[in-house]
């Protein structure tokens, strides 16, 4: 019971349309969720199988828990609970974390992200914290360029990417300087694969894997440290366009199956680079649409799986890259035809060409709200699961994502979508490509757009400039 949140509702908010009509009340309650499936439940041909049982299992509990409110709107996100859970982690993990003793930039990037998406990092954390934040990156920064997972690890993308996007979040210049950009720059080049059907992709640490998501890890990271060169992308978008399946999906490497968080990596990637056109953008429409789950809401990351909270970002993610693109403006590129949209705080708004949601976002928004939070702090992946920071992290960054969606008005016209529970579950917005603030992100790409660029390997490097303006 302590997993499923309690509306807060009284005598007043509780009254059925027939008492509040015989009471006199000037306004009637809201209207009854609406409890239809997005589609058709699919098939099994009475023949069950294990998935099949877990998948009907799963649903029956998510029904009971979003039926348990008489609307939506009486569906709040519980922000300081979640504040102080993230803001603990940050200080002292649980014991049961040691096993990501090498994913620790990892750690720090959820709970800043998380924190920055409730907006409690409006304003600049103590500056003991940013200090401390700071020390422990330092001692994560390899000799030889790029971050390990921890003081003393070797090199590794996905805590490289994880280290640079915190020092993003905190937007503190001595953060930006911590980074080594030259020895970053030649570690990412010498994790590049320059030959064979991987090349043009990335490992993701040297000697590892070679998959999509040390490719969008680099890209990002080398985009807003303003280190790309066309000796760094060259082939990447090629290797991209081969792991994209006969499904419409991207997996992590030619031959391998379609998947949400290589999707997601894979077309931000592209995007970064301005090569959208290396994959069918049709065909990943239709695998992306497929992934939302009719009852649930939420989205599963590969075909036949259960639904997986975190895939509201990793899935969800992939809609604000795609809108765009398939209602494409004059734009000298795909990054400046996403960039055009730019409000005046830095935030992105599709409404000029979006046409209507390419998903269903309140469905989304009562599944992480009414299945995923706990009311001890944090959210999980699906009911039955316990919270844990990578969840709450991407689950409340797909949150933002579809609060901020707009869609057809049935008149002609476009309006918001709506905020389920009202303005007070509003998150802040996160930037489609990197999933940071804009207004963060802005700030960091500007500083790093000050510095000389690295040349190719065809010029001289003794001039570049590590962390000074010019």
């Amino acid at each position: 019971a302590s997993r499923v949140p309690q509306p807060s509702h009284n005598s007043e908010t509780m009254r059925s349309s027939k008492a509040s009509k015989l009471l006199g009340d000037d306004e009637p309650p809201p209207p009854p969720r609406n409890e239809s499936r997005l589609f058709e439940p699919v098939k099994t041909d009475n023949k069950n199988t294990k998935t099949s049982d877990e998948q009907a299992r799963i649903e029956g509990i998510c029904r009971d828990m979003l039926e348990y409110y008489p609307s939506p709107s009486y569906v709040q996100l519980f922000r300081t609970v979640h504040s102080s859970y993230l803001i603990k982690g940050l200080r002292r993990l649980p014991r049961g974390y040691s096993s990501l003793d090498a994913s620790r930039p990892w750690i720090l990037f959820w709970i800043l992200h998380a924190i920055e998406l409730l907006g409690f990092l409006d304003s600049p954390p103590p500056e003991a914290e940013i200090k401390a934040i700071h020390s422990f990156l330092t001692k994560c920064q390899a000799p030889t360029g790029g971050f390990g997972g921890g003081p003393g690890q070797r090199a590794h993308l996905a805590p490289t990417y994880a280290a640079v996007m915190s020092l993003v979040i905190l937007g503190d210049e001595r953060g930006y300087k911590l980074v080594d950009r030259k020895k970053m720059y030649e570690f990412l080049m010498r994790v590049k694969v320059k030959k064979g059907l991987l090349r043009g992709g990335f490992a993701v640490t040297e000697g590892g894997e070679v998959d999509t998501r040390g490719t969008y890890t680099s890209l990002a990271v080398a985009s807003i440290l303003n280190i790309i060169t066309p000796e760094l992308i060259e082939g990447v978008a090629e290797f991209i366009g081969r792991n994209q399946t006969y499904e419409g999906g991207i997996g992590a490497e030619p031959g391998n199956e379609a998947h949400g968080g290589y999707s997601y990596c894979g077309l931000a990637a592209l995007c970064i680079i301005n090569r959208t056109d290396a994959v069918d953008l049709d065909a990943l429409l239709r695998w992306t649409v497929q992934r939302q789950m009719s009852l649930e809401g939420g989205f599963q990351g590969r075909t036949n799986k259960l639904v997986d909270s975190c895939y509201s970002w990793w899935v969800g993610g992939i809609f604000p890259l795609l809108q765009p693109l398939l209602n494409p403006v004059k734009a000298s590129s795909t990054k400046e035809s996403i960039s055009n949209d730019k409000k005046t705080d830095g935030s992105l708004d599709f409404k000029s060409r979006m046409g209507i949601a390419l998903f269903n976002p309140q469905k989304l928004q009562e599944y992480i709200l009414m299945c995923c939070q706990m009311e001890s702090g944090g959210l999980c992946d699906k009911p039955g699961k316990s919270q844990d920071f990578y969840h709450t992290c991407y689950s409340l960054s797909g949150l933002s994502m579809a609060q901020h969606q707009v869609e057809s008005d049935g008149k002609g016209g476009m309006e918001d979508t709506e905020v389920v529970g009202g303005k007070r579950n509003e998150l802040r917005r996160t930037d489609p490509i990197y999933n940071a603030a804009p207004k963060t992100l802005a700030k960091a790409m500007k500083y790093f757009k000050s510095l000389q660029k690295p040349y190719d390997s065809k010029s001289s490097s003794s001039n570049f400039v590590s962390s000074k303006p010019t």
